[in-house]
């Protein structure tokens, strides 16, 4: 095997697939662990549910590997983003609701981060991260628009 693929598997996680992993990735040393994100958590009708990152990083913790991360909030992959778009970082911006995997990702990529204060947002997400907007809804994205100048 070359690698173990983690991705997000809701309410299908079970101490027992997490080992499963677990010993997959110490049997087979050369074995890449790769993320298909590393968002913490997300938001759902019955509240914040835990997402892929804490699972991968238990992993990373208990094997010692550094995860190999596809998705956000990796700088790779919004820079991914930017080619397929053919534009370069500075005339892009992304809109997110998590401050760390969409915002800090896109500045991380070179990318301006717009938050905004809905979904899963949580207001001590702003101690961590500096978007480059701050909007209390999609309603407030014009004005971004009117006073960005890439």
């Amino acid at each position: 095997m070359d690698a173990v693929i983690v991705g997000d598997l809701g309410n299908e996680w079970t101490f027992a697939k997490l080992n499963q992993a677990f010993n997959i990735l110490m049997a087979q040393p050369a074995a890449e662990l790769v993320a298909l994100g590393m968002t913490r958590y997300w938001k759902t009708g019955a509240g914040l549910q835990l997402d892929v990152g804490p699972f991968v990083t238990a992993l990373a913790y208990a094997t010692g590997r550094e995860p190999v991360v596809m998705g956000k909030p990796s700088a790779d992959f919004f820079a991914l983003a930017c080619s397929k778009l053919g534009l370069p970082a500075e005339e892009v911006i992304i809109i997110g609701d998590d401050a760390k995997s969409d915002v800090g990702g896109a500045q991380a990529a070179g990318i301006r981060g717009v938050l905004v204060k809905t979904g899963k947002f949580q207001a001590s997400d702003l101690e961590t991260t500096k978007p480059d907007f701050v909007l209390e809804s999609f309603a407030d994205l014009p004005a971004v628009f009117s006073d960005w100048n890439p």
